[in-house]
């Protein structure tokens, strides 16, 4: 007929099924079926039940927790992050043989992850169901959403992939550590809940009796790179390599998985390529045993201002020494044999920053306590330090020194106690001859030139060999 004639022309009809299929799609991608989604999270969305032991706290619920069951006064406002089955053992045969009758006794099957409300995530842990309470004061807590320079929805995701610690504790020389954040270890390590590193080459490995079988091979003694300060201070002797995170992959990535272990808001590089890495060692009996480091781009080197450090860490065994004051220092005199002026990069975790805040207030008060200094601008301190304006002006009005005056604007205005109670400080550190301390780096003892140099070098050797 011509129906057909013309349904031939138009090709093959569609059956129902594929429109209504593609009618469907269509609906979803305009949002048609948000409301249907809100309602079915909603119906699926868990419940508490305070008063039954055998069921589940949902995630993300909020309650109260005490951490040390026998301080019971002492008492925290919490989220819960993540759960996981208790391992609750079964009858056990008993001396006289057979198994034990089981009681029917309520056991909560659960442990729980949690966060404690308004503080950093390196306090999150697991704790018992005992130590939980459904009811609790008033606390009164002010939340902090520092996003750490992430927008939300990175904010967010970093957030969801890092929220569990997936190692408890890691074992370095004589020092164990307890961990603090995630770090994305290798998926065949994922079982250990302790890893054990040599405390030279960095290598690690789930069980002792590897390590202690590495160890009888293992010859390093020091980090590998050149050695570029060598100082003896209170009660202990310090040295710095800087390694090559282009020459020494293995090397510099085992430090970076350490690393992420105590820094929670930076990204892990898998290709160390781009970054040189300042380690400092305590020089002991055994060899120069790692303490903390700094890395840094190359590419930094070659622009007037930027970032002396992308990331900064000591180890928490080796903290309150003054490593990373060293650390800091080493970094801004890197920057001042660079002829520039430097920063660390951002975000930076709260006790870096207080770290950071320290050095520059300490470094500042030095030059205004100098008798020499009586006048002195902002770009004179930036040129004396290789600190940036930025720091210098935020430094100044947090010692509360910096006024305004309408007739010669912005003056320094330094009190004679504050400088006083600087050098007070200084002389208790220096008069406890038994505290084990590094003061800041010598300049004097540097033995060091800024990399993009050893590479112009190379070249116009080379370059003078082949003519």
């Amino acid at each position: 007929t011509s129906g057909s004639r013309v349904r031939e022309s138009l090709g093959p009809k569609m059956p129902r099924a594929k429109k209504l299929l593609k009618r469907k799609q269509k609906k979803q991608s305009a949002g048609g079926s948000l409301k249907k989604e809100k309602h079915d999270d909603k119906k699926n969305k868990e419940q508490v039940f305070p008063d039954d032991i055998t069921k589940p706290i949902p995630i993300g619920h909020r309650l109260w927790v005490i951490p040390d069951l026998k301080r019971p006064d002492n008492i925290d406002y919490v989220s819960v992050v993540e759960r996981k089955n208790n391992d609750i053992p079964s009858a056990t045969p008993t001396p006289l043989g057979p198994p034990a009758e089981k009681k029917d006794v309520k056991v909560h099957p659960w442990r729980y992850y949690i966060h404690f409300v308004g503080r950093d995530r390196r306090m999150d842990r697991w704790v018992n169901y005992e130590q939980l309470r459904f009811t609790g004061p008033d606390l009164n807590i002010e939340e902090h959403h520092d996003n750490h320079g992430f927008d939300e929805q990175s904010l967010k995701n970093h957030e969801e992939a890092t929220k569990v610690k997936n190692v408890d504790a890691i074992e370095i020389g004589p020092h164990v550590m307890e961990t603090w954040y995630f770090s994305p270890f290798p998926a065949e390590y994922t079982k250990y809940r302790k890893l054990f590193f040599c405390e030279f080459c960095l290598s690690f490995f789930g069980l002792k009796s590897e390590l202690q079988r590495h160890s009888k091979k293992c010859t390093w003694t020091h980090p590998p790179g050149n050695e570029i300060y060598r100082s003896k201070d209170q009660n202990i002797e310090v040295a710095m390599f800087e390694v090559d995170g282009g020459k020494e992959i293995q090397y510099t990535q085992n430090i970076c998985y350490i690393a992420k272990l105590f820094l929670d808001h930076k990204t892990l590089w898998e290709d160390t390529t781009p970054f040189l890495f300042y380690v400092l060692t305590e020089v002991t009996s055994r060899g120069c045993c790692v303490v903390g480091y700094f890395s840094k781009e190359k590419s930094t080197e070659l622009v007037s201002h930027g970032n002396n450090v992308a990331c900064i860490l000591t180890l928490p065994c080796h903290q309150r020494k003054g490593f990373g004051k060293f650390l800091i220092s080493l970094s801004y005199e890197l920057s001042k044999l660079e002829g520039k002026t430097g920063s660390p990069e951002e975000p930076i975790s709260d006790l870096g920053q207080q770290a950071y805040n320290s050095y520059w207030k300490g470094v500042i008060l030095d030059i205004l306590a100098d008798p020499s200094h009586k006048e002195i601008t902002i770009h004179q301190i930036s040129q004396m330090t290789s600190m940036t304006y930025k720091h210098i002006e935020q430094t100044l009005k947090a010692l509360d020194i910096i006024q305004y005056d309408s007739a010669e604007g912005y003056m320094i205005s330094v009190p004679n106690s504050l400088i006083k109670s600087h050098m007070d400080k200084k002389k208790r550190i220096a008069a406890d001859k038994a505290r084990k301390y590094v003061r800041p780096c010598d300049p004097k003892k540097v033995r060091w030139f800024p990399h993009h140099a050893k590479l112009l070098h190379k070249k116009a050797r080379v370059a003078a060999q082949n003519n």
